[in-house]
């Protein structure tokens, strides 16, 4: 839980007080290659703070994987759509390694929203970030040919093309396997 603590002591107004707030409300999940935190068709009920592993996003598309991105260590994953709206997903949620998250509910969030302004701000800042990786993305896949999408992980995230299998990398580059 040491680097949950670390996560949030970036934000302004993070007190240990805030951390104690927050500890009852989270609970543990471990995770082997494979498994699914959320699969298509299903609510997401939970954001989780990703202490170990890696996970994908994708969503089907004519039948076929679409990556959308991938989440590791030190970050935040949901499916952000279904967790304010409270539909089902359009898309899954998988464990590419095992991996080690803590969850907290929708409900403990709306909980801690009432208890410190710390947490609404963390919200904020939150559906900011996730908006921003939204466009970036959206940019990335639209604005770059295949070649430079690919250059452009390797420069900016070479670790993980090392950790990431190539079918799940090329359709996150949107290319075929074989490219």
């Amino acid at each position: 839980m040491e680097a949950f603590y670390t996560y949030l002591s970036q934000f302004p107004g993070f007190t240990d007080h805030i951390y104690e707030l927050v500890k009852p409300h989270l609970s543990v999940q471990n995770l082997k290659n494979g498994e699914y935190l959320l699969k298509e068709g299903k609510v997401c009920k939970s954001i989780v703070f990703i202490e170990k592993g890696l996970f994908r996003q994708y969503y089907l598309n004519d039948g076929k994987e679409i990556t959308h991105c991938f989440c590791k260590e030190n970050s935040i994953s949901c499916a952000y759509k279904s967790f304010i709206t409270k539909q089902k997903s359009s898309i899954s949620i998988q464990a590419i390694e095992p991996s080690r998250v803590l969850k907290i509910s929708n409900e403990s969030i709306q909980k801690l929203y009432k208890f410190d302004p710390f947490f609404q701000q963390l919200g904020r800042m939150a559906s900011e970030a996730e908006y921003v990786i939204a466009e970036n993305h959206k940019r990335f896949i639209n604005d770059l040919s295949a070649t430079q999408r690919y250059l452009h992980v390797l420069k900016t995230d070479k670790i993980l093309v090392q950790r990431v299998q190539l079918n799940y990398l090329a359709t996150y580059l949107q290319v075929s396997p074989e490219t």
